[in-house]
């Protein structure tokens, strides 16, 4: 098919106005402008299909990935999907025991070709014509400390017909881990496709039964919420483009669908006991962030976030979710008689650029709670989590201001503002560019990402866990007037310090745990503390070089914006754990 100017020529364009006239449309309007035409879902009621909730699947086996057929709501046509484990979207729920390695064998099944091979981009880095009909793979175990040939790093890709091995060593603390595709060039695509699921590693403190040590719910009161905003044709189908703006084919900036799904269904309604539940709470979608809180207003507490329990519960009444984190939420539906009901909704707004873009709304029906009048599990959750007998230790307290060095990250568009620029880019820098940072074992750094764009970027780092420091206020303006950036490719990460405004903001105590992927709003520096662990505690070099499926020869690991459409761009760079 026909296919328009690479990336490196909207690159070379130079402003917005140039990207206009090289696609051949109008620039891209500004903040306020009236939005673009969009492919809208059919109208469809919330709340009239149930929840399904995945299988659980344990021990060392072979998954397969395949395509599937899958209704997402009730008056929808049957749609064409791509799944894990021969589900008919997404795929079953891994359980997995802390130090009790697992080895995965994934194959891929997709030589009827891409379920949106007219979407794909070959301009993109790493993807080619060559994937729109024997589609690459790659299973990325999200949140996990585990080693660099079984990290599912975006070049280790396998075709149709082949399969490939992770061995997991899961000796970490128990998390709310996630497995989804990781294909350069086609993750947005493939995950959309289907290729997510939900990994909960166990261990004796946090061991999901209904007795567990913790006193949290467990069997049947845990529940998992993958939530994805999805766009669906009138004939039922997953449709991946958000606006007409640009030609299929090309890479547009962001995916946001209309409708809200929940464990792969629009808007479902869950039967609840008297009582508390736990849910699982992953944001599988694209581009979108959520802030959760329920129509009555009702408070709840957070007692995880992504990489393991808080030290103790945090109650509140909302929450905020960016693509890629997850939150271990405990809900007291104790007052909810028969028959009555509650929803969990949303009002995040997105950036001004992107709703003009793409006329982006919050998807307020999330999910309905209905109650059933039997008795539940009546016990809220303790009053701490980590530290002393029959619980696992505390978090580490968080180094004095000045004590641990810093590093400076700026994340900026590769353009000049507007929607979509032609990249988003960390330190001016492409994906192959120099230099590789090169941090080194057994230390720890405070990174500071310095967000000089007009979106939030989730920022994940592969291998390692973060801890929230602070975020803080900074003149954007003037920062970039002060500090003129050269051309994409030339390493540019100058600090903020004297562009600060305000006091430094803490992090709020739900998300004060232990993460791998990081909110930056924009505006403001995010500051986090980093440890890379060392080899003798791993168990493996995480320097360790390995052979590819295409034979060439990977090291290390990637950190990336978790804005999938902005990883699968410039938003993407390697590094090496050094000793």
């Amino acid at each position: 098919m026909p296919h328009g100017p690479s990336r490196r020529s909207l690159l070379a364009a130079g402003g917005l106005g140039g990207l206009g006239a090289l696609t051949g449309l109008d620039a891209f309007p500004a903040a306020g402008a009236e939005a673009p035409l969009t492919f809208a879902s059919p109208s469809l009621t919330p709340y009239v299909d149930e929840l399904p909730v995945p299988p659980v699947l344990t021990g060392d086996r072979t998954i397969a990935m395949a395509p599937a057929t899958h209704r997402f709501h009730r008056d929808l046509a049957v749609a064409r999907t791509w799944s894990y484990g021969g589900q008919p979207y997404l795929g079953p729920t891994i359980e997995a025991r802390r130090d009790e390695p697992l080895s995965l064998t994934f194959s891929n099944g997709f030589g009827a070709g891409h379920l949106f091979a007219a979407d794909i981009d070959p301009t993109l880095e790493g993807a080619s014509e060559l994937d729109r009909t024997l589609p690459r793979t790659a299973v990325h175990l999200h949140g996990a400390i585990t080693p660099p040939e079984a990290d599912g790093h975006p070049e280790h890709t396998f075709r149709p017909g082949a399969e490939l091995t992770y061995r997991h060593p899961n000796g970490q603390d128990a998390a709310h881990l996630w497995y989804h595709d990781h294909a350069m060039g086609i993750t947005r695509l493939n995950a959309v496709a289907g290729l997510a699921g939900m990994y909960l590693l166990r261990d004796r403190y946090d061991t999901g039964a209904a007795d567990n040590p913790l006193g949290l719910p467990g069997g049947e009161f845990e529940v998992p919420l993958t939530l994805a905003d999805r766009r669906f044709g009138a004939d039922g189908s997953l449709v991946f483009r958000t606006t007409r703006t640009m030609p299929q084919g090309h890479w547009d900036g962001g995916t946001y669908g209309d409708v809200m799904t929940v464990n792969g269904v629009v808007s479902p309604y869950l039967r609840v006991a008297r009582g508390c539940y736990r849910f699982r709470v992953l944001n599988a979608s694209n581009a979108r962030a959520y802030r959760l809180f329920f129509t009555n207003r009702m408070p709840f507490w957070v007692v995880g976030n992504d990489a393991g329990l808080l030290d103790a519960p945090a109650r509140t009444t909302a929450v905020r979710l960016a693509p890629g984190e997850r939150l271990d939420l405990v809900v007291d539906f104790g007052t909810l008689a028969a028959g009555d009901h509650v929803d969990l909704t949303d009002d995040q707004q997105e950036s001004p650029e992107t709703v003009a873009a793409t006329g982006v709304v919050p998807l307020a029906d999330i999910m309905r709670f209905v109650g059933t009048g039997v008795r539940g599990f009546a016990s809220a959750p303790p009053a701490r989590l980590r530290g002393g007998a029959g619980r696992p230790a505390p978090l580490p307290a968080l180094p004095a201001a000045g004590s641990v060095p810093r590093r400076v990250v700026t994340l900026t568009p590769a353009l000049a503002d507007g929607w979509p620029p032609a990249g988003m880019m960390m330190n001016n820098l492409r994906y192959d560019d120099g230099p590789i940072l090169t941090p080194r074992q057994g230390t720890a750094e405070v990174w500071e990402f310095v967000n000089a764009s007009a979106e939030a970027h989730p920022m994940h780092l592969h291998l390692v866990h973060m801890r929230i420091v602070e975020r803080q206020r900074f003149d954007v303006a003037a920062y970039r007037a002060a500090n003129p950036r050269p051309n994409p490719g030339t390493a540019w990460s100058p600090s903020a310090d004297p562009y600060l405004l305000g006091a430094a903001q803490p992090p709020l105590a739900w998300e004060a745990g232990a993460k791998d992927t990081v909110g930056c709003p924009p505006g403001m520096v995010t500051r986090v503390l980093v440890r890379f662990p060392a080899a003798a505690e791993l168990g493996f070099d995480p320097d360790a070089s390995f052979a590819a499926m295409n034979g060439m020869r990977l090291r290390g690991y990637v950190w990336h914006c978790h804005i999938l459409d902005h990883e699968d761009d410039c938003m993407m760079a390697r590094y090496r754990v050094t000793r």
